[in-house]
């Protein structure tokens, strides 16, 4: 093709034909700028595409990512009941001075049982490598930002904090009177010491206390993963 422009500018330079030529040089320069607009045009519809194709793949991977969290949350929410349910038998034996027996073994155990906060966010981990501006949707990528950086991430460091402390008590309080058998169970070394301790009977209603406040904060948890997967659905539902 510029071959042909060639010789035909060529031709027309030999014959003298100056006003043609000049013509022809304007409509070769225009043709030329359109080839590259119509170039630019297409690989911004390509780069928009791309766009979208990452997009809809790191929402996918949010909605999988929040539906394994709030399995995981769910299961925590059991745990915890489980284990308020123990302190709360133990209180009624300390406070009704029935004699210890091994079936309140594990009931003992559960006690001293540390929390964990564990999330799935590969999603989140990606978006932050590939640009938060990578979700188009002001509300969408400001909700992903508040669960995943600011609610998940305040909820393990209270965790952290509150199980670090809650170790220390342990030892000076809880190791006082348990001591573990082979299989883990919990053995009250002198119950009538125990019952006669005070701190000790603080300390489970502290543990109490704070294992209300861990399920209701997994409740709130549960709601807001929830509400963040129906804006993903309702984002990815647009753009099918």
């Amino acid at each position: 093709m510029i071959k042909i422009f060639r010789k035909i500018r060529q031709k027309m330079l030999t014959e003298n034909k100056f006003s043609k030529y000049f013509l022809y040089a304007i409509g070769e320069i225009v043709l030329v700028v359109i080839g590259i607009l119509i170039a630019l045009q297409v690989n911004n519809l390509n780069n928009e595409s791309a766009g979208r194709d990452k997009e809809i793949n790191i929402l996918t991977e949010f909605k999988r990512n929040l539906e394994v969290n709030v399995n995981e949350f769910s299961s925590e929410i059991a745990n915890q009941d489980s284990i308020i349910r123990n302190i709360d038998i133990i209180m009624g034996q300390i406070k009704n001075k029935i004699p210890y027996h091994d079936s309140l073994g594990i009931k003992y155990a559960t006690i001293a049982w540390t929390e964990e906060f564990n999330i799935a966010n590969s999603a989140f981990e990606t978006l932050k490598t590939l640009g938060f501006d990578l979700i188009s949707s002001d509300s969408l990528r400001e909700s992903i930002i508040h669960l995943f950086n600011i609610r998940y991430i305040r909820f393990y460091d209270v965790i952290k904090k509150v199980s670090a402390t809650s170790h220390t008590q342990l030892n000076a309080v809880y190791l006082r009177h348990i001591e573990y058998d082979k299989q883990g169970n919990a053995i009250v070394n002198d119950f009538e010491k125990l019952i006669k301790d005070t701190e000790f009977t603080n300390m489970l209603s502290g543990r109490r206390i704070w294992k209300v406040d861990i399920i209701n904060t997994y409740k709130e948890l549960i709601d807001e993963s929830l509400q963040l997967s129906r804006m993903i659905d309702q984002e990815l539902k647009r753009r099918k």
